[in-house]
């Protein structure tokens, strides 16, 4: 059934009003949206939990929510399990859960806010780890109605990127993510690359005999995380709201002299937007109820009746300073939606 003149929930408590909304929870419910799209000349566009995202006052097509949230196993032997996951399962109790049957692999994952659905979109990663490392393929339903499994390699992952994203940008039409494959480990091999994950455990530059389980890992990274982001029931925010840039050795040198510390990333280096943000005295700002978070400069915070207007402008001033002090181009990480 398609709803009209819905109220669009999202963790950044923006006032938002959808013109149609539809939930799907099949591949029929997702066949049936995307002929009243087209016979409505409607754009389709999937919203989970509205998470990473800025909703705009009125936001027009049609929002369509993923009600599906299976967990099933698809096989299974002495050193993995495949899952299948619908799109609506809520990303960290999905960590919880496959913690609990003792399959490996997401715990660098939790508390990440979000639906399944949009994992692969945004190739969500955090300390170590991105979905891509694990993901086998992603279920949707193409414009001409069609059930399609993508492959990892169709999805063409990269730094908080994919061809979701750019299809989406194309405005291609409707592709809907209805779940996705996962394979997970069996056997406990903790992921412990990243500085905070290493210095919570007492392991700095050493090496530890016994490493500590998947599960001490999860709650590592749980309470590292409440330290630095604030709760969105309590702070409404979208989460990290730039991307960190990639820098090319040159770039990286002259930012190294500015005060920056970038560091390695593939063949290239990689800078903290937080330590930019920083350095360019935004840290804890707040301009009416827009605010940097005090203790994580990535996180914008609605602290009242901010519009997203108010949001956006608040980020452009950010990437004016930014972009000034250090000639680097900060990207922002939510998708706007109008």
């Amino acid at each position: 059934m398609i709803h009209s003149d819905v109220s669009l929930e999202n963790t950044l408590a923006l006032h938002s009003l959808a013109s149609h909304v539809v939930d799907i929870g099949s591949v029929g419910d997702a066949q049936d949206a995307i002929e009243f799209g087209q016979a409505n000349d409607f754009e389709l566009r999937c919203l989970g939990e509205g998470s990473n995202v800025i909703l705009m006052p009125r936001v027009s097509g049609l929002i369509c929510r993923v009600t599906q949230a299976d967990v099933c196993i698809l096989s299974s032997d002495e050193d993995t399990v495949t899952i299948a996951v619908g799109a609506g399962k809520n990303w960290h109790e999905l960590v919880q859960e496959t913690l609990d049957q003792n399959w490996f692999g997401l715990e660098n994952l939790s508390l990440i806010p979000g639906s399944v659905g949009a994992a692969p979109v945004q190739n969500i990663g955090a300390y170590g780890v991105e979905i891509a490392e694990h993901l086998v393929s992603v279920d949707v339903v193409r414009a001409d109605g069609a059930l399609h499994k993508m492959s990892a390699a169709d999805c063409e992952f990269g730094y908080r990127d994919s061809f979701f994203k750019r299809y989406g940008r194309a405005n291609s039409g409707p592709l809907l993510i209805l779940g996705v494959t996962l394979r997970l480990s069996k056997r406990p091999a903790v992921n412990l690359s990243y500085g905070d994950l290493r210095k919570a455990f007492g392991l700095g530059n050493m090496k530890r005999s016994v490493l500590p389980s998947p599960q001490q890992v999860a709650d590592a990274v749980v309470t590292i995380r409440r330290g630095k982001l604030p709760d969105p029931a309590e702070y409404p925010n979208a989460g990290s709201f730039f991307k960190n840039p990639v820098l090319d050795p040159k770039t990286a040198d002259r930012l190294h002299e500015l005060g920056s510390k970038p560091y390695p990333f593939n063949d290239e280096f990689k800078v903290s937007a937080a330590q930019l943000i920083d350095l360019s005295g935004w840290k804890g700002r707040r301009q009416g109820d827009v605010g940097c978070w005090p203790q994580q400069p990535l996180v914008l915070i609605n602290y009242g009746q901010a519009t997203a207007q108010n949001v956006l402008d608040f980020a452009n001033d950010i990437q004016r300073s930014v972009f000034e002090k250090f000639q680097v181009e900060l990207e922002l990480e939510p998708s706007v939606l109008s």
